[in-house]
C-alpha cells in the first residue's frame, strides 16, 4: 500500500512539474501553438481585417469603431508597428516603431489678375513637410495554459514630432495689385478658383518641435486563433510629458507709408509673428475605443 501511495505521489509530482516546464498546446495535427523563447513576433491593427470579413457576410459600410491607437492619447497612431521579442516562454521584449517623413507639393489654380478673363488661371502652390517619430520599448509577463494568454507589464517611449507648411504664390502683390487673387486666405485656408482678395496672406507656418516621453503600464489578453497567430487587446495607465517649441507665422502685406532704401514710399513688407512654447501632462487611461490587434510569430 505503502508503495502504492509513494509511486502515485511520485507520479503526480512529475506531472505537475511537467506540465508547468511545459505549457506548449499543440493542434490536432501536433503543431506548437504557443510562441517560445527566442522567436520573434510582429503586430498590426485588426481592423482592416475584421471589417474584410464583415463585408465578406454582407457588411458593405466599414466600421471604424475599432480603428485607432493602443497606447497613451497623442503619443502613439494607430500607424505605429510593434513586435516582440520572446526572451524566455513567458517572457518579452516589447518594442514600438515609427518614422514617418512627409513632402508634399499640392497646386491649385486661381483666376489670373493680370489677364482679368475668368478663363485665364495661373497656380498657387503649398509646401506640406512633416515628420513624426515614436520609439518605445517594454517588458512583458504573460501567463496562462490554454489558449488564452494573460499578458502584463510596463514600457517606455519618446516622441517627437514636427510639420513645416511654405505658400507660393502667382499673383504678385504690390502697389497696382495690394489685395491679389489668391488661393488661399491670410490663414493659409484654400479659398477654390475664385480665390480670396487678401490684403496679407501667410508665406509660411512652422508649428515648432514636439517631443515627448512617457511610461505605460498595461494589462491585456491575446488568444491564439492558428499556430503562431494572435489577436489581442490591452488596456493602459501611464503618463506622458510633451513640449511643444515656438511657432511661427511669416506673412506679406502692401505698406503705403513704407520707406524704402531709395527714399520711395510705399513697399512690400514681410513679417514674423511667434507664438510662446508650451509643455503639457497628461496622465490618463487608454484604449476604451477598444483597438483590436493581430500578432503573428516566427
Amino acid at each position: 500500500m505503502k508503495k502504492i501511495i509513494g509511486i502515485s505521489i511520485a507520479f503526480l509530482s512529475s506531472s505537475l512539474l511537467y506540465s508547468q516546464g511545459n505549457p506548449q498546446i499543440q493542434n490536432k495535427n501536433g503543431v506548437d501553438i504557443m510562441p517560445v523563447a527566442g522567436e520573434f513576433a510582429i503586430g498590426m491593427n485588426a481592423l482592416p481585417v475584421l471589417t474584410y470579413v464583415g463585408n465578406i457576410f454582407g457588411k458593405n459600410n466599414s466600421n471604424t469603431a475599432l480603428n485607432g491607437s493602443k497606447f497613451v492619447p497623442n503619443m502613439f497612431s494607430g500607424n505605429t508597428i510593434y513586435g516582440k521579442y520572446m526572451l524566455t516562454d513567458d517572457n518579452a521584449l516589447r518594442m514600438n516603431f515609427r518614422i514617418n517623413d512627409m513632402d508634399q507639393l499640392v497646386k491649385y489654380e486661381v483666376f489670373d489678375d493680370l489677364k482679368n478673363s475668368a478663363d485665364s488661371t495661373v497656380i498657387d502652390m503649398v509646401n506640406y513637410n512633416g515628420s513624426v517619430v515614436n520609439l518605445g520599448v517594454g517588458y512583458e509577463f504573460r501567463r496562462g495554459t490554454t489558449r488564452l494568454k494573460g499578458v502584463y507589464g510596463g514600457e517606455a517611449f519618446v516622441y517627437r514630432q514636427r510639420s513645416h507648411n511654405q505658400y507660393t504664390y502667382a499673383n504678385a502683390l504690390g502697389e497696382g495689385n495690394m489685395t491679389p487673387t489668391s488661393a488661399f486666405d491670410e490663414n493659409g485656408n484654400y479659398q477654390g478658383v475664385n480665390g480670396d482678395n487678401v490684403g496679407e496672406r501667410m508665406l509660411s507656418r512652422d508649428y515648432g518641435v514636439t517631443w515627448g516621453v512617457g511610461l505605460r503600464a498595461f494589462a491585456g489578453v491575446e488568444y491564439y486563433v492558428a499556430p503562431k497567430i494572435c489577436i489581442g487587446t490591452e488596456f493602459g495607465w501611464g503618463l506622458s510629458l510633451q513640449n511643444t517649441g515656438k511657432s511661427s507665422v511669416v506673412s506679406e502685406y502692401f505698406d503705403t507709408n513704407a520707406i524704402n532704401e531709395d527714399g520711395s514710399i510705399g513697399g512690400v513688407i514681410v513679417k514674423t509673428n511667434e507664438s510662446v512654447s508650451n509643455r503639457s501632462f497628461n496622465l490618463d487611461t487608454d484604449n476604451f475605443n477598444g483597438s483590436i490587434y493581430l500578432m503573428f510569430y516566427f
